[in-house]
């Protein structure tokens, strides 16, 4: 049912602000009151943009400050689980000297001196008089250090490569994947899946030979 008296539809900010306008409480003569501030800060659509704008703001921040970029000085650099591996691949622990040697090393230790590393390499060596000997596995375990680190790391299959005048299966060496991370924070020794054919002299102190490269972890 229409009125004859109606101009047409009002929106609803006309509506609003009719009654705004003719509320007494928003009168000139109300100490510290501005008639035309009070009108605007009661129009609904003030308040709507004032929200939007505000959800805006809040939004922005939120997505800055929710990512955070990981350090880095130069070098390569993964992720890897909470850790990142950063800079170049290094000599962390090395057992091996050019002096004769014989079969029958044990494991030899090493520290981290209380850094952090990613193991990324190990090897061992096979001379066994220049036979060599088919390969087994290498691997680290954990003797001392945080015990939120994996105490063994699982043994790694070796590969093999020739050694002195060509002999076969004289140096054992696995790398480590880049997408199982494998932190050393502590003392460690290497292992090897055979210990009769391992080489060892004075100079290692009976340890077999053993090589590890590593990178800085950084948490």
């Amino acid at each position: 049912m229409s009125n004859g008296q109606d101009r047409g539809e009002r929106s609803i900010d006309e509506i609003a602000g009719t009654i705004v306008d003719n509320d007494p409480s928003n009168g000139s003569g109300r100490p510290g009151k501005n008639p035309s501030k009070s009108r605007l800060l009661k129009r609904p659509t003030t308040w709507v943009v004032a929200l939007i704008l505000v959800g805006a703001v809040v939004g922005i921040v939120a997505a800055t400050s929710g990512h955070k970029s990981p350090a880095v000085s130069g070098g390569k650099i993964h992720s890897f689980a909470g850790y990142y591996c950063q800079g170049n691949q290094f000599t962390l622990f090395s057992s091996a000297n050019a002096d004769a040697v014989s079969n029958g090393g044990s494991d030899p230790t090493f520290s981290t001196h209380g850094k952090a590393y990613c193991l990324m390499y190990v090897q061992t060596y096979h001379w066994n008089k220049g036979a060599g000997s088919p390969p087994g596995t290498v691997g680290v375990v954990r003797l001392s250090g945080p015990a939120k680190l994996p105490k063994y790391i699982a043994s790694l299959p070796a590969k093999t490569s020739k050694g002195q005048n060509g002999a076969p299966n004289v140096n054992w060496f696995a790398t480590v994947s880049i997408a199982k991370p494998v932190i050393l924070d502590g003392t460690y020794a290497c292992t090897d899946s055979d210990h009769a054919t391992w080489s060892s002299d004075k100079a290692s102190g009976g340890g077999g030979f053993c090589l590890v490269y590593a990178d800085l972890a950084m948490p």
